[in-house]
């Protein structure tokens, strides 16, 4: 067929209309959706009591100068929701300014979990302010895991939560981030040994916390899935600490790691094939 001046215009004003209509659903359209993942890990030796314990994850806020404290209240929803059995947030809570996070931590004080909400701080909390990011969580009953670990107690059974800093830009500390646990706890009804869950805002760190085999399971954010993803390419562009295990369930060595896309952006105030997201984690014994 021969292409003539006026089908050539034709293709090409057909193309600069996808173009733009493309441009307008990656900035204003999947950027304030919020999907919903629900993920089942097994566990190995999970006590029978923590069978189906349900985890809610969130991370990378950023709320302002692109993220909206409204978006957030949305991802903040879906998860109270569920009714988990804990929520966990993932750091990167403050962009631009550090002041924001007076908003945030009031807003994500409101989630709904059975056993509390804990957290652990980002590269942009460490560089805008940890100090004061912590100490607003904390005024709002939200922990924050710094290089440390919570026991928890569910139906009798034992489940370890720690954490450390930003791999990036704090100093973390596995050793004392499991300084606390005692593999079996004592006082508790159903014996055996206590699983745990690592909070590491950068999912490459898994290679190094997979060395300690007591740990199950790692959660992290910080990649936010790269924000723009092409079919049979991937993500465009990735953060250090963040482009081995970018986005999704991998399993390094014996332990899973769950990396979660983010709820906010950062840098370009885009998502494409990767919207925010909430993550609903089951564990179940492997």
């Amino acid at each position: 067929m021969k292409l003539t001046r006026r089908s050539f215009l034709k293709i090409g004003g057909a193309g600069a209309l996808a173009g733009m209509a493309g441009l307008g659903y990656s900035r204003f359209l999947e950027p304030e959706t919020v999907s919903l993942e629900r993920v089942s890990i097994p566990i190995p030796r999970l006590p029978t009591a923590l069978e189906g314990f349900r985890i809610a994850v969130l991370s990378d806020f950023h709320l302002q100068p692109f993220t909206t404290l409204p978006h957030i209240q949305k991802a903040i929803g879906v998860a109270s929701a569920l009714k988990p059995d804990l929520a966990v947030l993932l750091g990167d809570f403050v962009d631009e300014t550090v002041d924001a996070i007076d908003d945030l931590a009031p807003a994500l004080a409101t989630l709904n979990a059975r056993h509390g909400v804990f957290s652990v701080l980002g590269n942009h909390d460490h560089w805008k302010g940890a100090a004061v990011v912590q100490n607003s969580l904390e005024r709002n009953g939200i922990p924050v895991l710094h290089n440390s670990g919570h026991l928890l107690t569910h139906s009798g059974a034992g489940l370890y939560l720690g954490g450390v800093e930003s791999v990036w830009a704090g100093r973390p500390d596995l050793a004392r981030a499991m300084q606390s646990y005692k593999g079996r706890q004592g006082g508790l009804r159903e014996g055996g040994e206590v699983p745990v869950v690592m909070l590491v805002h950068e999912p490459d760190f898994a290679d190094e916390v997979a060395k300690d085999t007591r740990v199950s399971l790692q959660l992290s954010g910080h990649s936010h899935g790269g924000q723009v993803r092409l079919p049979l390419v991937g993500a465009l562009e990735l953060p250090s600490w963040g482009r081995r295990y970018d986005y999704g369930l991998y399993k390094v060595g014996s332990m899973s790691l769950y990396t979660n896309r983010g709820i906010g952006v950062a840098d370009i105030p885009v998502r494409f094939n990767c919207p925010p997201e909430v993550t609903e984690i089951t564990l179940h014994a492997a």
